[in-house]
């Protein structure tokens, strides 16, 4: 097991619980990052109750369950549900003799076709109900849906106050997913992630356990690995944004489509993704809005200006898919593409739109959750990117701010403790720590003690010296982003 300790030890916490009724939990998920795979270990090593809901209709979902609880049960014959009230009945009854984990994976494909599920689930969770009295069964309700899964404990839903556990489990960072891609050189690690970023069935059995052991390797991996119409991953996003059921139902495929687009090829703001769509901000709301909800797109505020956040999206395989596949999904389709010449076109846009943002995005993971309060002149309470106004020099875009809390001080009146710049396409030279030195003149007082942070792959002599004399100013190249505070 890779990189899941924490989550595997609030999975056992909760299973072993000493409380002498049952308990409810909530783990959800994107797809593909090992949810599944946790829960039917749990499942496995402490004797309980594993079921894998699917997409069909309420008469069906009773008689599969109906044939696992039978088999789990020893039955010998499938145990007959009459409706989903007995159906909880029988699965909560699972943990009369003791402490027993039961799963139901992919719980928002049984609201489908059974909404009020819900609102059984709370009366048998009600206090005094005896399903929850007299049994310890610890149910456990997982979904990839997001959306679904929060919204169960949202406002006035039904199972809001209910669970004990909450656990969302998110893709791997990409120091964790180092391990996970067996990647021996830090180069390769980069663009790896770049692609696949922490997914960990993207690096598993999407790619048929190949995975290029060093950069020579590199772009023969990703054409047959990515790049080709019969590799899992060429048609992954299409899958992805198909099987949610949000993302199913709507009648605006198409505007979720271009949307993604838009974030991934550079547009970044509200403005300039309104505009590459082509649609009103009002208009243009409820689909960010459902794109944010379910994960596929982040929001980044702006530590030092307020309403002014930046979006992204929230996977690299989503980057690379609309940035530089999508585009070009019917050539690479066809059997007489060359996709060695198509790839060789294409790298100038893998490097500009799918390695340089996810450069800055680990750069901002790593100041958030790797660095040390020194080298950052401070706590990172904000972080994120800023764009300067100046009118001698233009707008200039600052990849990584950090700002203090300032005790509730508005965004544009906090501290700056700390800028940055992500660059892994180039050698950083003095040119780039001055262009720091200007931003942090332009912004005032509020950032005259402020750190210069300069991440990259190569690091020109020149600005190794200069750093050396100085305390303001602090180097981040591979070695020290991968292994380093």
């Amino acid at each position: 097991m890779i990189g899941r300790e924490h989550e595997w030890q609030r999975l056992q916490a909760f299973v072993q619980e000493p409380s002498p009724e049952a308990t409810l939990g909530l783990v959800w998920g994107r797809r593909r990052v090992g949810k599944s795979f946790l829960l039917q270990k749990l499942a496995t090593e402490t004797g309980g109750f594993y079921y894998h809901a699917l997409r069909g209709s309420s008469g069906e979902a009773l008689r599969e369950l109906g044939e696992a609880i039978g088999a789990h049960t020893g039955a010998g014959a499938p145990l007959a549900l009459h409706n989903w009230d007995h159906a909880v009945e029988r699965l909560m009854a699972l943990g009369q003799n003791g402490a027993r984990v039961v799963v139901l994976d992919e719980f928002p494909y049984l609201l489908e076709h059974t909404p009020e599920l819900e609102s059984i689930l709370q009366r048998h969770f009600g206090p005094g109900h005896p399903s929850r009295t007299a049994t310890q069964t610890r149910l456990i309700l997982c979904g990839s849906a997001i959306r679904v899964m929060s919204n169960l404990l949202n406002g006035t839903a039904p199972l809001r106050g209910r669970a004990g556990l909450t656990l969302p489990i998110a893709a791997f960072d990409f120091r964790v997913s180092r391990g996970l891609h067996d990647a021996p050189d830090l180069p390769t690690a980069v663009n790896l992630f770049a692609v696949i970023g922490g997914v960990a069935a993207y690096a598993r059995e999407m790619c048929g356990h190949d995975l290029p052991t060093a950069a020579v390797d590199f772009d023969r991996w990703i054409r047959q690995r990515v790049l080709s119409p019969s590799a899992p991953l060429f048609g992954e996003i299409d899958l992805l944004l198909g099987e949610d059921p949000t993302m199913a139902r709507t009648r605006k495929a198409n505007l979720y489509h271009a949307t993604l687009s838009a974030v991934a090829r550079g547009h970044h703001t509200w403005t300039s993704i309104c505009s590459y769509v082509k649609m009103s901000g009002s208009s243009l709301t409820p689909v960010m809005d459902t794109l944010l909800s379910t994960q596929l797109i982040e929001r980044v505020a702006d530590p030092i200006r307020d309403n002014r956040p930046v979006y992204h999206p929230a996977d690299s395989l989503l980057r690379f898919h609309y940035a530089v596949i999508r585009r070009h999904q019917a050539r690479l389709a066809s059997v007489s593409a060359d996709t060695s010449a198509l790839w060789q076109s294409l790298l100038p846009t893998f490097r500009s739109l799918a390695v340089g943002p996810c450069f800055e995005a680990m750069a901002r993971h790593w100041v958030t959750h790797h660095a040390s309060p020194e080298s950052l002149g401070g706590t990172p309470d904000h972080v994120g990117a800023t764009l300067i106004t100046a009118a001698d020099t233009g707008d200039q875009e600052i990849d990584l701010v950090i700002a203090a809390d300032d005790h509730g001080a508005v965004p544009d009146q906090r501290t700056i403790r700390a800028l940055g710049e992500a660059n892994v396409g180039e050698t950083l030279t003095l040119a780039h720590l001055r262009r720091l030195e200007r931003a942090r003149t332009q912004l005032g007082r509020r950032a005259t003690d402020a750190k210069l942070l300069l991440f990259g792959r190569a690091i020109d002599a020149s600005l190794q010296a200069q750093a050396a004399r100085r305390s303001d100013v602090e180097l981040v190249d591979l070695e020290r982003l991968y292994g380093g505070a």
